[in-house]
């Protein structure tokens, strides 16, 4: 497992959720599709019982997240979902009920920060014209390249801005946070209005004066970052207790 920061711990503690934060791998010794390949597997235990005796529960209502490269795989995963057809992406039913594979369901809500939604090199304003010391922009071309190797940079799991509309549609409500100072804001920015076009609940939010993947900063002392902790919290509690 992960390290559980002091984010999660006041996740878990404000919600009275459990935070299960999954391991995997990482460059430069690990390319794609290995993480999402991880985290898929994970999820797909959680939710079709396997894990069930390891943990000592089954997961009620499920809220995914992730931030930077985590929001990339936490989008990603379901996206692969629904193109490995572990769900059903047309009639409404699990496939495991016509097929010989996992009974799985979408999560409840996916939540995610300054993620990495489109690793295509194409530019953008926010790309070209930011300055954060987290991510310098010269430097998303390298871990792109790194990450990705032949694979296409359109790969709509690589890149789940690319998924196609009928996938982006199953979608559950999301919530972007995004940075003024992020490179990848016009990413979330653009990704935001396709899934509204698609007929999803999902908002938008900017933070003003953040550097890339801020999440961290809102125990740590940071007005605006804690003032989106607050909010992280009271969205998730509104999505698992109505």
């Amino acid at each position: 497992m992960l390290k559980i920061t002091s984010r999660h711990s006041d996740w878990s503690g404000k919600t009275r959720a459990i935070v299960i934060c999954p391991e995997y791998a990482l460059l430069p010794n690990h390319t794609f599709p290995d993480a999402i390949n991880e985290v898929t597997n994970v999820y797909v235990s959680l939710t079709n019982g396997d894990a069930t005796s390891l943990l000592g529960f089954r997961p009620g209502r499920i809220i995914v997240t992730g931030e930077s490269t985590g929001g990339n795989l936490a989008a990603a995963l379901i996206v692969k979902l629904c193109m490995d057809r572990l769900i059903d992406t047309e009639g409404g039913l699990e496939l495991s009920e016509k097929e010989d594979k996992p009974r799985v369901r979408l999560p409840d809500a996916l939540m995610l920060c300054c993620a990495a939604l489109n690793l295509s090199l194409e530019l953008s304003p926010s790309r070209v014209i930011a300055h954060d010391a987290v991510l310098p922009s010269t430097l998303i071309s390298t871990i792109s390249n790194t990450y990705l190797g032949g694979i296409s940079k359109t790969d709509p799991i690589a890149s789940p801005f690319y998924a196609p509309d009928k996938i982006l549609m199953r979608f559950p409500p999301t919530l972007l946070y995004a940075s003024s100072e992020d490179p990848f804001l016009d990413d979330s920015v653009a990704f935001n209005k396709r899934l509204k076009s698609c007929g999803v609940e999902c908002d938008l939010r900017a933070a003003q004066n953040m550097p890339h993947a801020y999440w961290g900063l809102g125990t740590a002392g940071f007005p605006e970052a804690r003032k989106v902790q607050i909010e992280c919290i009271q969205w998730m509690v509104q999505i698992l207790f109505g």
